[in-house]
């Protein structure tokens, strides 16, 4: 069940909403995959860690490049594209002045449990591509 409250006209949805745009914007226009850096658990364990490929699938996705953002990270892009969506959607609301739909403990709860599984499902898919 999902409830509805008024909010402040900036508050911390729209703090992320600003964070969701700037991912985009460093993704799309920054040459960040040219930075060298290693993950730490790959270079100590040499395998990789579950947000290993997140950096590339933005980067992947923000030039449009669907394909190639699923491949690198499955839930990477997907992060990707709902940290765009609703950038775009709640600065639209704020800017509308609608109220903030506010969900139920229970489905707060199944949210971060579905978060959970896509984790550790986008772990297994990074660990089993490395081992192909």
């Amino acid at each position: 069940m999902v409830t509805w409250r008024r909010t402040e006209r900036f508050g911390h949805p729209e703090v992320f909403a600003l964070l969701g745009l700037a991912s985009f914007l460093v993704a799309r226009f920054l040459p960040v995959l040219g930075i060298p850096f290693t993950c730490p658990l790959r270079g100590l364990a040499g395998i990789p860690c579950a947000t290993c490929g997140m950096t590339h699938a933005f980067v992947h996705l923000a030039h449009g490049a669907v394909g190639a953002a699923l491949a690198a990270s499955p839930l990477g892009a997907v992060l990707a594209a709902a940290a765009w969506a609703f950038a775009v959607a709640d600065l639209l609301r704020a800017a509308a002045g609608w109220p903030l739909p506010v969900p139920s403990p229970r489905l707060a709860r199944a949210a971060a449990l579905l978060a959970l599984v896509a984790l550790l499902a986008n772990w297994a898919f990074l660990v089993v591509r490395e081992g192909a």
